[in-house]
């Protein structure tokens, strides 16, 4: 209930069929459970999720309820995410630059003691997020919240030729503020990437496999 008045249908202490009502709330509330912890199922080191409809390349998608439970680590932190296309892992190291942060899972010897829900559906386009990372003696990979900025500012005096690794799908607005007489390119792991001009800025776009130049230096 987002206000004092609600659109939704409420249910009576004298009412009947209670579970009626409530199991069509759950069901007209059911997108924001997408990737939500079952906990129905979940036990010892396994999770669950369930599953819903997801937006993948412009195509309306739908992710199963995981039948097989996702094992998680003993004894530390499980980073739990999904790709782009809605397959869902986990790693313990951190969430990965380019995908979908869903919780954090502390685990003991057998069981989960605790747990983080890190989903942010969320993002107003008019609040762009905004970082910067400096970059001097040595290539810098973007970390996952790095990635997930819509304005990256590039900082630093060049000791040398460097780039900046950002994630195989990936989009933003790039400022580079270096300084020496070497060059910054924005660029994948393993593909090619843009030169962007000491005080310019540009529209670059990461289409899978390459960074490509959307507008020119500014």
């Amino acid at each position: 209930m987002a206000s004092s008045t609600t659109n939704l249908d409420l249910i009576a202490q004298s009412q009947s069929s209670k579970e009626v009502t409530a199991n069509a709330l759950f069901d007209a509330g059911s997108p924001a459970t997408l990737f939500g912890r079952r906990a129905s199922l979940c036990s010892g080191l396994n999770w669950f999720y369930y599953g819903g409809v997801m937006m993948v390349d412009g195509v309306l998608t739908s992710i199963s309820n995981n039948a097989a439970a996702l094992a998680l680590t003993a004894s530390t932190t499980n980073y739990i995410e999904a790709t782009r296309a809605g397959v869902v892992s986990r790693n313990t190291v951190g969430f990965t630059p380019g995908r979908i942060p869903l919780y954090t899972a502390v685990t003991g010897s057998a069981t989960v003691t605790s747990y983080t829900d890190q989903r942010a559906w969320v993002a107003p386009t008019y609040l762009p997020g905004r970082t910067s990372v400096a970059v001097t003696t040595a290539d810098v990979t973007l970390a996952a919240a790095e990635a997930r900025c819509r304005y990256l500012t590039i900082t630093g005096v060049l000791t040398g030729n460097r780039s900046v690794i950002v994630p195989d799908s990936w989009e933003g607005i790039v400022y580079c503020s270096n300084s020496g007489a070497f060059a910054t390119t924005v660029k994948t792991v393993a593909g090619s990437g843009v030169v962007v001009a000491q005080g310019k800025r540009a529209l670059l776009l990461a289409d899978g496999t390459n960074v490509v130049r959307v507008t020119p230096d500014t």
